[in-house]
């Protein structure tokens, strides 16, 4: 009979120290739950912020191109005194920049398979941009049409595809800074009159794309 007391009186007390030990367990939990919450929020808004940034860049460079386009140029005396009904069309091709900006942002800052990634890709896409809004002052004539491609759906070709092989750093390295003078070359080719590349004009407007695509996906590295 004491042996039965003693061993309902043993399994009652290891019962009450399990449960302790989970309770303390919990409550670590919700602690440290507490205090890294804040930080991803903070995070969160942070890369929100940044890529938002991206996409006022992208809106401005479409307005650019698109108003050389449908406007003929890019005064914004000709845009908005003399384009007509065309300036619906400029309109147009900004807010579908704006849009696709909003509805993939809402995900790529909070995928985490772009955790590790996001400050090198959105520096990559940054390059490209800036390239991009360089020439467009410049000379628009020459690279409105390939910028408004890029702009519409082709800059988040790359993005998709930065997460892929992103443990593959020196392949990715080669590949982001490659395209990126790549992509330099080929906008110098469209810029600057040479008489024995004039036939070469589509072939390089082609490798403007893919360079601008290859440069954000070689961008996906965490080194």
């Amino acid at each position: 009979m004491l042996l039965l007391i003693s061993s309902v009186e043993g399994a009652g007390l290891s019962l009450i120290i399990r449960r302790k030990h989970r309770n303390h367990g919990h409550a670590k939990e919700r602690l440290l739950l507490k205090k890294t919450s804040p930080r991803q929020r903070i995070e969160l808004q942070h890369k929100a912020l940044v890529f938002m940034a991206s996409m006022i860049a992208k809106v401005f460079l479409m307005a650019m191109v698109s108003s050389h386009v449908f406007c003929g140029s890019i005064d914004p005396t000709v845009v908005f005194m003399q384009c007509g009904a065309n300036a619906a069309f400029m309109g147009g091709s900004v807010a579908a920049v704006a849009l696709m900006g909003i509805v993939f942002g809402h995900y790529i800052v909070r995928l985490k398979s772009f955790n590790d990634i996001f400050p090198q890709v959105m520096k990559t896409d940054f390059i490209v941009t800036a390239l991009y809004l360089g020439v467009v002052f410049i000379a628009p004539e020459s690279i409105a049409t390939r910028v408004m491609i890029w702009l519409l759906g082709m800059w988040i070709i790359g993005m998709v595809l930065a997460p892929f092989s992103k443990e593959r750093t020196l392949f990715k390295k080669v590949t982001e800074y490659g395209s990126i003078a790549a992509l330099g070359g080929f906008i110098a080719v469209q810029v600057i009159p040479i008489p024995v590349l004039e036939g070469y004009d589509s072939s390089s407007g082609l490798g403007m794309i893919l360079s601008s695509i290859l440069a954000t996906f070689g961008g996906g590295r965490s080194k």
